[in-house]
C-alpha cells in the first residue's frame, strides 16, 4: 500500500476530507503549514511526500510519521543504534538469520566495546569497507589486534571477543557489517 493511500483512508475513516486536514495542520501550524495545493497534490501521488508534510499530517491524525508508514511502501525498515553522537548502527530489521547494518563513524568516534555471548554459540562478524577508513580493535589472548578497513576492504572476526571501532581520521567511514547468527 502506498503512504499517501493509507492517510486517505485514515481521512475517509474520520469522515474528513483533505480540506479539513488542512485546517487542522493550520490550527497547529499556523504560517508554516503545507500549503493546501501540495498536501492535495501529495495526497494523490502526484508528489512524494517530504519529511516535513508527513510529521504535520500525523500532527493532525494525532499520531506519528513511523506509524503512517507502518504497513505501506516506506515503512521503515531499520533500527538506528547510538554508540555516541558520532559513531552509530543502522540495523536492517529483517526476518534473517543473520544481522545485516551499516556502521558509520564521523571523523575521530570510537564505538563502546562489544562483544557477543561466548555461551551462546560461536559468532562471526564481516565488516566491508564502504566509504572512508576504519580500525577494528579485536582483544585476542595474545593483546589487542588492529585491522584497518579501508573502501572496499573486507575484514571477518570471531565477535564473541571483545572489540570496538574507530575512526583515526577527520573523514567519515562507513561499513556494512553482517554477523552470523544475529543476536541483539
Amino acid at each position: 500500500m502506498k503512504i499517501f493511500e493509507k492517510i486517505k483512508g485514515i481521512i475517509k475513516e474520520k469522515g474528513w476530507t483533505v480540506v479539513h486536514l488542512h485546517n487542522e495542520i493550520v490550527s497547529i501550524f499556523e504560517e508554516n503549514a503545507v500549503i493546501y495545493l501540495t498536501l492535495h497534490r501529495t495526497l494523490n501521488g502526484k508528489t512524494k511526500f517530504r519529511e516535513s508534510t508527513l510529521h504535520q499530517v500525523a500532527a493532525a491524525l494525532s499520531t506519528t510519521p513511523k506509524k503512517l508508514r507502518e504497513d505501506t511502501d516506506e515503512q521503515e525498515t531499520s533500527t538506528r543504534y547510538d554508540y555516541n553522537q558520532n559513531a552509530f548502527l543502522e540495523i536492517e530489521t529483517t526476518n534473517l538469520k543473520f544481522l545485516t547494518a551499516k556502521l558509520t563513524l564521523m571523523g575521530g568516534a570510537i564505538t563502546t566495546t562489544e562483544q557477543d555471548p561466548i555461551e551462546r554459540g560461536e559468532f562471526m562478524k564481516w565488516i566491508h569497507g564502504l566509504q572512508g577508513e576504519m580500525v577494528c580493535v579485536v582483544a585476542t589472548p595474545q593483546g589487542p589486534e588492529q585491522h584497518t578497513i579501508k573502501k572496499g576492504d573486507s575484514f571477518y572476526f570471531n565477535s564473541t571477543q571483545p572489540h570496538h571501532f574507530e575512526n583515526k581520521t577527520r573523514k567519515k567511514a562507513e561499513c556494512i557489517l553482517i554477523q552470523n547468527p544475529k543476536y541483539l
